[in-house]
């Protein structure tokens, strides 16, 4: 388009004010209310067919006009949505200020507490997002503006969209090295909110650091950081700041903290008044959604578990998707070998609240239990529902909860759903990693007949200098759900002893439980 343009006989093009890769950014007039506002040309990607281009513009502004409905301070409004010259157009305030990613190169690191500040607003604005179903998956310094001491998140309808497409495409790799969380390097099926949460992580860390989390001299050692190495420590942070902001870039999503937890350590760097969590009226029945990726949970309960055997889990899984980004990158596919249909949707389980079963998680075993099974007589809590035993033998941990009815469903029904959820994302892998003495196998989950209602198991290993092995367990029985762990650091194959012990510890805890 042209300077002069008018756009649905109303905007007025005026200048062009900044390029990106997927579109150009325009200052504008409305004609039909006098006032200035940025307009946001969407460049659709080269080699589709008229049906795709159809179903891409469709998606971009049904995803635009939900973003529109985000009502926060720390949101861009989004004034109107269409399309014009075969591509999108989406309208929006005009903010007068620099981004972060401008602040970040010109002024350099920030103070920690000005970086707690800026946290706090775009966490709130994140958990509204989410709350309402919906995702970022770009966030970025570039994709914050500053407007005063406002900090304010744009690009919620591209990024959105972004995320229904494989990684790479006819015009590259979507997204930004370095600020996607491995698991949007994988295949993108695993991203949630904890995603969002590892990018705005990375974001504040590049604001209080003065330089991106995993500075290398290209994107392929960026994104080979990303998914294999863990965050450097920052210097600048502080004592509250930094430890939080490494917690947030864990690499397997399960381990990184809640929102509730990032706010509090925020609010104490800030100096502000500890408060709750705002959380807007749920527009979906029965709770709002849970994307694969994250633990079904609810604010107000307790986080999911610290799982450290995922390490085995997801890198196998992670060696293989680096190899393929190298490869793409040397090889680019042109269009015609693009998936010509979207990936599924993410499935929504309910969220659904729990009892604590029972209310020291550590007598879900007697002390001669844990003993015989682990060689430790006594547990040590981690939150309201997991406990977790260690010896020389091993680690063994058990969380258990039993799901209480929510929306127009019973605590039975959200168990079987949440059990079905957890079973589908359990998924099997192999591969070697950056060192190639390290190899990763990640066994698919097999049903284990006559432990509860219904039950599987699987386990993980990795061979070389980080050697280790897991075995997991997942139980329903009626409205319980049990997920066990036992871990042995060390060795490079799950025994027989291995494998029995996590489904020896479900059959007693039920039976001590009466379940």
């Amino acid at each position: 388009m042209a300077e002069g343009t008018l756009l649905a006989g109303r905007y007025r093009l005026e200048s062009r004010l900044g390029q990106g890769g997927m579109a150009d950014v325009w200052r504008a007039r409305d004609e039909f209310l006098g006032r200035t506002v940025a307009v946001k040309e969407v460049r659709l990607p080269s080699g589709l067919d008229a049906g795709q281009r159809a179903d891409f513009c469709e998606r971009l502004l049904r995803e635009a006009r939900a973003a529109a409905a985000l009502p926060h301070p720390s949101i861009i409004t989004v004034h109107d949505v269409l399309q014009a010259g075969d591509r999108p157009w989406i309208v929006m305030d005009l903010i007068n200020g620099p981004s972060l990613e401008h602040v970040r190169v010109e002024r350099g690191p920030l103070p920690p507490e000005r970086v707690a500040e800026i946290g706090l607003q775009l966490l709130e604005a994140l958990c509204l997002a989410h709350e309402r179903g919906i995702l970022h998956r770009d966030v970025k310094p570039a994709n914050v503006l500053l407007s005063g001491d406002r900090a304010i998140l744009t690009d919620f309808g591209i990024a959105t969209l972004s995320g229904d497409h494989r990684l790479t495409s006819a015009e590259g790799i979507i997204g930004s090295p370095g600020y996607m969380a491995p698991e949007r390097l994988q295949d993108g099926h695993g991203a949630g909110p904890s995603s969002d949460l590892w990018s705005l992580g990375a974001t504040l860390y590049a604001l209080v650091e003065g330089r991106r989390p995993f500075e290398k001299p290209n994107a392929l050692a960026m994104l080979g950081a990303v998914l294999t190495e863990d965050v450097p420590p920052p210097r600048l942070a502080g004592p509250v700041l930094g430890p939080v902001l490494t917690a947030m870039m864990d690499r397997h999503p399960h381990q990184r903290p809640v929102p509730a937890e990032i706010r509090r350590a925020f609010e104490t760097v800030a100096g502000v008044t500890p408060s709750v969590m705002p959380r807007p009226p749920s527009v979906f029945p029965g709770g709002p959604p849970v994307f694969p990726g994250d633990a079904p949970t609810v604010p107000g309960t307790p986080p999911p578990p610290r799982r450290g055997g995922l390490l085995f889990a997801g890198a196998g899984g992670l060696v293989v998707v680096l190899l393929a980004v190298a490869g793409y990158l040397l090889f680019r596919p042109d269009a015609s070998r693009q998936e010509k249909e979207p990936p599924s949707p993410p499935v929504a389980v309910p969220s659904a609240s729990f009892t604590a079963v029972p209310d020291d998680p550590c007598t879900l075993l007697t002390s001669e239990q844990s003993e015989g099974l682990v060689g430790s007589s006594s547990g040590s809590p981690k939150d309201s529902v997991t406990c977790v035993w260690s010896a020389s033998e091993g680690r063994l941990q058990i969380k258990a909860r039993f799901l209480e009815p929510r929306g127009d469903k019973s605590g039975e029904e959200l168990a079987r759903d949440t059990f079905a959820l957890l079973k589908r994302q359990a998924t099997g892998s192999s591969g070697i990693g950056a060192d190639p003495a390290v190899t990763a196998v990640d066994s698919a989950p097999r049903d284990l007949p006559g432990l509860g209602d219904e039950a599987f198991t699987k386990e993980s290993t990795v061979s070389g200098s980080f050697a280790g092995a897991a075995s997991f367990v997942q139980v329903r029985s009626g409205r319980l759900l049990l997920e066990i762990e036992y871990h042995l650091s060390g060795v490079s194959e799950v025994s027989a002893t291995m494998r029995s012990t996590p489904e020896r510890a479900a059959r007693q805890v039920l039976e001590n439980l009466g379940a």
